[in-house]
């Protein structure tokens, strides 16, 4: 009797790990679904976005897209990935809804300065770059704040399992957006101010949905605010002052290209970008789907390391041997200097996506001041590429520097990860 009940035990604990398997590729394959659909929309945008605005409007978009995305990631301070943190390890419904509130809450103050920082901005930027756009700037002013919430719900999604939620915010606004743009190319006349307003509308249709389904619960105190002020100290915040050297100097492509050249040379490097972008997204969903799990696991299972590893070379393979058909077929020949910039962009984007993956096992282990110490060489390589090989080699000069800084990113990832299972190692025989 004992046996058959030590057998039923053993029996339900497999079904359970099965489960929770078959779970986490339901989860796996709900992000990599939404990141096809997200291609696919992605390429539909840009050829409306290439056809109604032209070279110059298009590059405009991307530059303004830039400075804002530069921008934010100066105004969050690390709250937004502590937050995710704490809800990964948070199980009580009641604690998630008011953590989540409480996380929106600092979303709403980095908003706020995003706004007055946007508006003072705007009376000085015809002097640094002659584009003239500070007036657009000033009227797309009271849509601004959406941007600190669309980067607070990818950690909040993560960090509470809720991969299918986080599905719909990669590949919602894209949706809203297009319907938008297509409307109103049909009604009226589709331009630079009515695509950074419908871009803007979009993705705040898709936060506002998110908010009013996940049910933040939100009170009158910050019930969690002092512990995510403490956990900030330690995780957050290190990652923040990585994020500011590494996320947002990617973003300085687009502002010194606009500097050394023009706004059109922008539109030819961020086109190739969002191209090269789902090599990126591919291995990175496969540790956003783990996160949660990767808090206990001892190492990343090797099963998981293969079907990523595999998925992603066969992406870039399938990217290097079609761009060149695609750009012209999608594109016109207008924009034929993508397809040089794509070949450097594309291996650099799959390199820091497998980076990605392996960021996502180092933060769940909260290791912080690890992903603040890649993100600060990272912040090096491309800070010291984009400004100096534009100025030389041209637009050029920038793919060069994708290429070296998603060498770097993964080898310094890569090497913290054989470091800790070193680590490990040692203390289990200590």
């Amino acid at each position: 009797m004992g046996f058959l009940k030590s057998q039923l035990s053993v029996f339900a604990e497999a079904f359970k790990a099965n489960l929770a398997l078959t779970d986490k590729a339901k989860k796996s394959a709900s992000l990599f679904t939404s990141m096809v659909l997200s291609l696919i929309v992605g390429i539909l945008i840009s050829i409306v976005n290439t056809r109604y605005l032209g070279k110059e409007q298009y590059g405009d978009f991307k530059f303004l897209i830039n400075l804002f995305s530069l921008a934010v990631t100066f105004l969050t301070f690390g709250f937004f990935y502590t937050g995710g943190l704490i809800l990964a390890k948070t199980d009580d419904t009641l604690q998630k809804r008011e953590l989540a509130g409480d996380i929106l809450k600092i979303a709403a103050f980095s908003s706020l300065l995003l706004v007055v920082v946007s508006l003072v901005f705007s009376f000085f930027e015809h002097r640094l770059f002659g584009n003239n756009l500070g007036p657009l700037i000033r009227y797309s002013l009271p849509l601004l704040f959406i941007f600190p919430f669309q980067l607070c719900f990818e950690q909040l999604l993560q960090g509470s399992n809720r991969i299918y939620s986080l599905s719909v915010l990669r590949i919602g606004p894209k949706l809203v957006y297009i319907v938008l743009a297509v409307l109103l190319q049909y009604f009226s006349k589709f331009n630079l101010t009515t695509a950074l307003i419908s871009h803007l509308v979009a993705i705040g249709t898709i936060v506002v949905v998110l908010i009013v389904f996940i049910k933040p619960k939100f009170g009158l105190k910050s019930k969690f605010l002092p512990l995510m002020r403490r956990e900030n100290r330690g995780y957050g915040f290190p990652i923040y002052l990585g994020a500011i050297t590494g996320v947002a100097s990617s973003y300085l492509a687009g502002i010194t290209i606009s500097y050394y050249i023009d706004n059109e040379h922008v539109g030819y490097y961020s086109l190739a970008i969002t191209a090269a972008m789902p090599l990126t997204m591919l291995p990175s969903s496969f540790g956003i789907t783990f996160f949660k799990a990767f808090v206990s696991y001892a190492k990343i299972p090797l099963k998981v390391i293969l079907v990523t590893v595999g998925f992603g070379v066969v992406a870039l393979a399938g990217f290097l041997i079609f761009i060149d058909e695609i750009v012209v077929l999608l594109y016109t020949e207008d924009f034929l200097p993508v397809i040089g910039l794509s070949y450097y962009i594309a291996i650099g984007s799959l390199l820091h996506g497998f980076g990605d993956f392996l960021n996502r096992f180092i933060s769940a282990k909260g290791l912080g001041k690890k992903i603040r110490n890649s993100n600060f060489v990272l912040g090096v390589v491309n800070t010291a590429g984009f400004i100096v090989l534009p100025k030389y080699l041209g637009v050029e000069g920038a793919a060069y520097t994708r290429l070296i800084a998603g060498v770097v990113y993964f080898l310094l990832l890569l090497g913290f990860y054989v470091n800790y299972q070193r680590s490990n190692a040692v203390a289990k025989h200590a």
